[in-house]
């Protein structure tokens, strides 16, 4: 359907449901102190589309089209409208079409009671005291495990179908298939991205991957994840002094961690485990876990009963079990089965199409000792260093919105923006940057390239 203006706020979403927010997604990924870079109308056309059930995707396209498509991968398991605000005005604004999915996943995350969840066998209780959802028996029930698994393999393949099905889209709308293709991410985003190049050099010229996670059997945010897990009950009561449980961290990959003077964010690492809600170091590995090893089992009771395990409350007999305890995922180890399981997807490094990678220095979530690096490593065995370029960006994090929390972060957004326009310049004008196969640590965008 043709709009007068396609920019996020503007264009007609549909409406939110539980854990499905299309514009909340959009704005939870933007850094408050950044502004849209799209300041006049962009009409177009907008396409809601969908692959089956639960499996949905949106096609922009400008009527100042400039011949060029770019496909963006989602974060997490968040919406097809995730990157409307960060990349899809700025690409709607420079007259590319945009293309976004939701990898199959129908919905983020439903915060519940445990005794009105659907499926207690995949759910995870909150363990922490944080605005009293242990306490209140609140379970998180994902998207990517209720009502089905979606694996991540699935979430890999689905970047290949939505470019397909964005390219059929955009021909159907302008009379011409794209004479470019791009692709663009944000964590799994950019895992999704990584992928693409490696499997379907066809269907895209290059692409920007924004601090991705790099799966491969042997090392994972499976493994690094518990590791994290295990050290920061201890780490947490000791008012973030205790100094095995630093140097256990940092030698699981984490950069160091940023103290500050302000009682509701005064550890970084603690905004990632216990003081933050969604808890992304104990969700994702409850999450990941759940979805790719066939050796675990979880079950919630109604209430959980769990002990925190950073205050000791709660204490007595659990009342859930297996996976489902906070002790069990930080004692975890991936089995034999989920390191094939992973295998299956996993990157290879072996790139048959140019790709800029960009990552945080103080991301302690997809840490880049652990991912960037590992990908370079990877990339480098294969072969592939000419075409691969990796920049870190100093105080930068995993999500960009935690930059207003302090500890000196900042935004990672503009160095992706002139990422993309690096890239650009290498596939278009074959102008090819110097240090590719190289890590550089950069502090303006204008060092990229």
């Amino acid at each position: 359907m043709r709009y007068p203006d396609l920019r996020f706020g503007q264009v007609p979403l549909p409406e939110p449901g539980p854990g499905y927010e299309p514009a909340g997604d959009a704005v939870q990924l933007f850094s408050p102190g950044m502004t849209s870079p799209a300041l006049e109308p962009i009409p177009g056309v907008q396409i809601l589309d969908s692959f089956g059930e639960g499996s949905r995707f949106v096609v922009r396209v400008p009527d100042a089209w400039n011949g060029k498509l770019t496909v963006c991968g989602t974060p997490a398991t968040r919406s097809e409208f995730a990157n409307d605000l960060n990349l899809g005005d700025w690409l709607l604004a420079r007259g590319y079409a945009f293309a976004s999915s939701n990898k199959g996943v129908p919905y983020n995350g439903v915060f519940e009671p445990a005794s009105e969840t659907p499926d207690p066998s995949v759910v995870y209780p909150v363990p922490f005291d944080l605005y009293g959802l242990r306490e209140a028996g609140t379970v998180v029930r994902g998207g990517a495990l209720y009502p089905r698994r979606v694996p991540i393999g699935e979430w890999h393949e689905d970047m290949a179908r939505l470019t397909r099905a964005a390219r059929a889209h955009v021909r159907a709308v302008t009379g011409r298939q794209p004479r470019r293709t791009y692709a663009l991410g944000l964590s799994m985003g950019g895992g999704q991205v990584r992928w693409l190049l490696e499997r379907h050099p066809e269907l895209a010229d290059g692409g920007v991957e924004w601090a991705s996670p790099f799966w491969s059997p042997q090392s994972s945010i499976l493994d690094y994840l518990p590791a994290f897990l295990r050290a920061m009950p201890a780490y947490v009561r000791s008012g973030f002094t205790d100094e095995s449980a630093r140097e256990a961290i940092h030698a699981a990959g984490f950069p160091p961690d940023r103290l500050q003077d302000d009682p509701a964010h005064p550890s970084l690492w603690n905004d990632h485990y216990a003081n933050v809600a969604p808890f992304y170091a104990d969700l994702t590995t409850f999450v990941f876990g759940s979805l790719l090893d066939p050796e675990l089992h979880s079950q919630a009771g109604n209430p959980p009963n769990l002990t925190d395990p950073v205050s000791g409350a709660g204490g007595g007999e659990p009342g859930a079990s297996g996976f489902a305890l906070p002790e069990v995922r930080a004692a975890y180890v991936p089995s034999a089965a989920a390191r094939a399981n992973i295998a299956g997807f996993a990157h290879t490094g072996s790139l048959e199409r140019p790709l800029i990678g960009v990552a945080g220095s103080a991301d302690v979530f997809v840490t880049p000792a652990r991912n960037a690096t590992g990908y370079l490593d990877a990339v480098r065995a294969a072969g592939r260093s000419d075409r691969y370029w990796q920049y870190l960006v100093e105080n930068g994090t995993h999500v960009d919105g935690y930059a207003i929390f302090g500890y000196g972060l900042r935004p990672i957004l503009p160095f992706v923006w002139a990422a993309f326009e690096r890239m650009e310049q290498i596939v278009e004008n074959g102008d090819v940057p110097a240090g590719a196969g190289t890590a550089r640590t950069i502090a303006e965008p204008g060092d990229i390239g």
